[in-house]
């Protein structure tokens, strides 16, 4: 056993988005696979994401003094991570496929409140450290 061996083998996470219900693939018109990749959370681009939403917290709190923070900004705050993480999608959504923006990703993980948990499990999966 080698150490080494669990190095990140990939800065991505790609989840396929499932069915709500019965856990089947999603698929797009052309029967390929709705997919959604994002930045993995050891990545240099998770990171930098991370750390701007904990700075502007901290910057916040000490202006302030106010280290309250409600449920609601708990839950922008993760919108607005996986939002910012997302690198790429192949996804159909409202009859088309939208282009990636951190606006429309953050609309759509709204919305389906299903897919959130998803993309969730995925990044917290440490099987993706060793897949090649």
């Amino acid at each position: 056993m080698d150490l080494k061996d669990f190095t990140p083998k990939s800065d991505e996470v790609e989840v396929v988005v499932k069915h709500p219900v019965n856990g089947e693939p999603l698929t797009n018109k052309d029967g390929s696979d709705m997919v959604i990749v994002l930045h993995a959370p050891h990545s240099k681009a998770y990171k930098e994401v991370l750390y701007e939403q904990t700075n502007k917290r901290l910057k916040a709190a000490q202006g302030s003094g106010n280290t309250d923070f409600t449920a609601q900004d708990l839950e922008e705050a993760s919108l607005e991570l996986l939002s910012k993480v997302t690198k790429s999608w192949k996804i159909t959504y409202d009859d088309k496929q939208p282009k990636l923006t951190v606006a429309k990703a953050k609309a759509i993980y709204d919305e389906l409140f299903w897919l959130k948990p998803q993309i969730e499990e995925a990044l917290n999966n440490t099987e993706v450290f060793t897949k090649a």
